[in-house]
């Protein structure tokens, strides 16, 4: 949804809105840490969620909830041939990961590694990959999935491709646990950064 449009034809964007059917998650489309996020059970809520979101950014993105989803996620790293770190899994302290529960809480659980089939975690390490190719990235990467509770739907969440390096943020945790800790961590990353930059460097135009 453009900000404009909420602005100007805010009947059209509610019954649009709509269609995808109650509760619903409304955030901003360029901004991290769960800032201006909001959860929409019905009309007025709706209309909170929106007014919040274009506060932040000029497009929000609007969609249907995945019901008592588990939050999956996984760290890359690297530029053209990109490695995955183990799984894990967030339980939030709220009803959903919002700010409080991702910086100021401190009580949501982080759980490394995910408790995961082994099929469903190879399904969720090729995904991300392929998405991480499909997008061109390099460096670094968060890859979120949502998983309804009791199923194997394994459904693509978001990309964060500056994840947060926080004392409780997933990335740095999940590298840890993969045997790369926090120094060693940085130190690849710079190298990464400077290997992209040569190869620009390198580039006719």
């Amino acid at each position: 949804v453009a900000a404009w449009r909420w602005t100007a034809e805010p009947a059209a964007v509610r019954a649009a809105c709509a269609e995808l059917g109650w509760p619903l998650f409304v955030k901003p489309a360029n901004l991290g840490s769960s800032v201006g996020i909001s959860r929409a059970r019905d009309t007025a809520e709706l209309d909170a969620a929106l007014h919040e979101a274009v506060r932040w950014d000029r497009r929000v993105i609007v969609e249907a909830a995945v019901p008592n989803p588990r939050e999956i996620e996984i760290a890359l790293l690297g530029n053209d041939q990109p490695e995955c770190s183990v799984i894990g899994e967030i339980v939030p302290s709220a009803e959903f990961y919002d700010y409080e529960a991702k910086y100021l809480s401190g009580s949501s659980e982080l759980i490394i590694p995910a408790d995961l089939e082994p099929d469903l975690a190879e399904q969720v390490r090729q995904t991300a990959l392929t998405i991480y190719g499909v997008l061109d990235l390099s460096g670094l990467a968060r890859i979120d999935f949502l998983l309804p509770a009791g199923t194997s739907d394994l459904q693509f969440n978001e990309v964060n491709t500056l994840p947060g390096f926080t004392p409780h943020s997933m990335y740095p945790k999940l590298w840890e646990a993969a045997g790369l800790p926090y120094s060693q961590l940085l130190d690849r990353l710079l190298e990464l950064a400077l290997e992209r930059a040569a190869e620009r460097r390198r580039l006719a135009g």
